[in-house]
């Protein structure tokens, strides 16, 4: 076998460190901002959508993902939003200049509900990327930065919705594998998507489940830096790839300031962690050794 040239040696390590980069896009972090809702129930919060309204369906208004040929549907029921997807997938979202700003109000609360959990559900694997219930958080963050193919991305929203998609966002999942205290990029939206899973395979299915988030200390700890303010929410429950049906609800969107309940736990925070995956840190730990290679054999070729 002919040997290879320094330079082929450098290119061969400069394609490894591309694949090895590429393998890392779906960074993983620790977050941990739950609040205990049972806890000062007296405090009434400010509301974002009045869903006894006569028009409140009307003002979540559907972005069909793009390539999915069955649509989700969403209907209004009791002062709460009904997403029903059968073998389906569809965002549905509702828009404000802005909603809330989380330095001045950081706690979102909701409730929600699913009429049943899928077999799977995670945001690791392409094929099983489906939840029975997802909340966005959309964050007006700018696009500055932003990579060929993140505005290759918002692009397309704006093709399909005639808005403009906020920069980032954060969506909270119900159903799925990962443990609340993770978040990971999203496999869409080019790192500007993080999953966050609050409710687990031990939830139950038709139960009403309270959540209180403090999305300013989410965003902290997956972004690095102080939040601006939120510009849209979206609901979504989808199917397509597990082929099932599902109905999930969610009702009373509320914002709180910071000391309208106290924390869940004394604990102290833990700081943002990144993790790779075992493959990302094997295509790494490779790359350096033929880095080394490649050093010697310049080396002893210059002696």
């Amino acid at each position: 076998m002919a040997s290879l040239s320094p330079e082929r040696w450098l290119l061969a390590l400069l394609a490894l460190g591309a694949l090895a980069g590429c393998t890392t896009d779906q960074r993983r972090r620790a977050v941990d901002s739950a609040y205990g809702p049972d806890c000062g129930r007296h405090s009434q919060g400010r509301p974002l959508c009045d869903l006894h309204q006569p028009d409140a369906a009307g003002r979540w208004k559907l972005f069909a993902v793009e390539g999915v040929k069955n649509v989700s549907t969403l209907t209004v029921t009791d002062g709460s939003l009904c997403v029903s997807s059968h073998s389906a997938a569809g965002l549905f979202y509702f828009t404000g200049r802005p909603l809330f700003d989380p330095r001045r109000e950081p706690l979102l609360a909701w409730r929600w509900r699913v009429s049943n959990l899928l077999p799977r559900a995670t945001p690791l694997a392409p094929d099983l990327d489906n939840f029975p219930a997802r909340l966005l958080v959309g964050f007006d963050s700018g696009w500055e930065g932003a990579d060929s193919l993140a505005l290759q991305w918002k692009r397309k929203v704006e093709a399909a919705t005639g808005e403009s998609p906020p920069p980032r966002a954060i969506c909270y999942t119900f159903g799925g594998e990962l443990p609340s205290r993770e978040a990971v990029d999203a496999l869409f939206g080019q790192g500007r998507i993080v999953v966050i899973n609050l409710r687990g395979r031990e939830a139950g299915a038709e139960t009403w489940y309270d959540e209180v988030r403090d999305v300013a200390s989410d965003y902290r700890a997956i972004f690095g830096e102080d939040p601006p303010p939120v510009t849209a929410l979206a609901v979504a429950a989808d199917t397509q790839r597990a082929q099932a049906s599902v109905e999930a609800r969610f009702s009373a969107f509320r914002v709180y300031t910071a000391d309208a309940w106290p924390r869940l736990s004394s604990e102290p925070r833990r700081e943002p962690e990144r993790q790779a995956s075992p493959l990302a840190l094997w295509l790494a730990a490779s790359a350096a050794l033929l880095a080394l290679m490649a050093a010697g054999l310049y080396l002893w070729k210059r002696r």
